[in-house]
């Protein structure tokens, strides 16, 4: 006589041996996941009215970590009623493919732009770009920068960076407890010597800069030269 699915998954979760108890964790792990995707297809449904208009949503196809970047493997398009659709949930695949999360992302979940840094300094930038500190002796050469300034870093016998965006400038601010850096888009912070800026540039106009030598102080034995805009 035949054997029905339920008899044999049974008869294989109780079965002999040291891997019975391996079995049924294996058993209740696979019946959450199930129960899990079931319920969120089934809350959308029962939400949804017969008739009612829906949009397409993008929602993740398994739970994704913070600082995961999205692939078009780990999401996908799904129908939700447009009156349930969340503040800023992104409606096509191309708006979060690439993107890494700022915050973690559960099954079934929609992607929202809040889920990822929008703040972040290289947000818009071309995705071979890195940021990179640069900690500058004279602070006169900071006070005549400020963000979105380009500008040319010198050091004593060469051009070690060239035509580099300013993406934030630290301006310190001498108090009776430290130096307090008075930054744009800085929280601000103790034992801080000196002015600094924060640059865009390619990964060999990184290495440049970082190998840039220090004066005694620590800081970059580097010229600021702000170039027209």
């Amino acid at each position: 006589m035949p054997t029905s699915p339920l008899a044999a998954v049974t008869a294989w979760v109780r079965g002999p041996g040291r891997r019975r108890e391996w079995r049924r964790r294996v058993l209740r792990r696979a019946v959450a996941a199930a129960c899990a995707a079931a319920a969120v297809v089934g809350v959308i449904s029962i939400a949804r009215q017969p008739g009612e208009p829906v949009v397409p949503v993008v929602v993740a196809s398994r739970p994704l970590a913070v600082g995961e970047v999205v692939t078009a493997a780990s999401v996908r398009l799904v129908a939700w009623p447009r009156r349930l659709v969340p503040p800023g949930a992104a409606q096509d695949l191309a708006e979060v493919v690439g993107r890494p999360l700022a915050s973690p992302v559960g099954l079934g979940e929609s992607v929202t732009q809040s889920r990822f840094n929008a703040h972040s300094l290289l947000a818009g930038r071309p995705a071979g770009e890195v940021a990179v500190h640069v900690t500058v002796a004279d602070d006169g050469a900071v006070s005549m920068v400020t963000s979105g300034d380009r500008i040319d870093l010198l050091g004593a016998d060469r051009v070690v960076a060239r035509d580099v965006l300013v993406l934030r400038v630290e301006r310190p601010l001498r108090t009776d407890f430290g130096s307090v850096i008075q930054g744009q888009g800085s929280s601000g912070g103790y034992a801080l010597d000196g002015p600094g800026l924060v640059v865009a540039a390619d990964e060999d106009t990184a290495r440049a800069i970082t190998a840039a030598p220090v004066d005694p102080s620590g800081r970059a034995a580097l010229q600021v030269v702000l170039r027209g805009r």
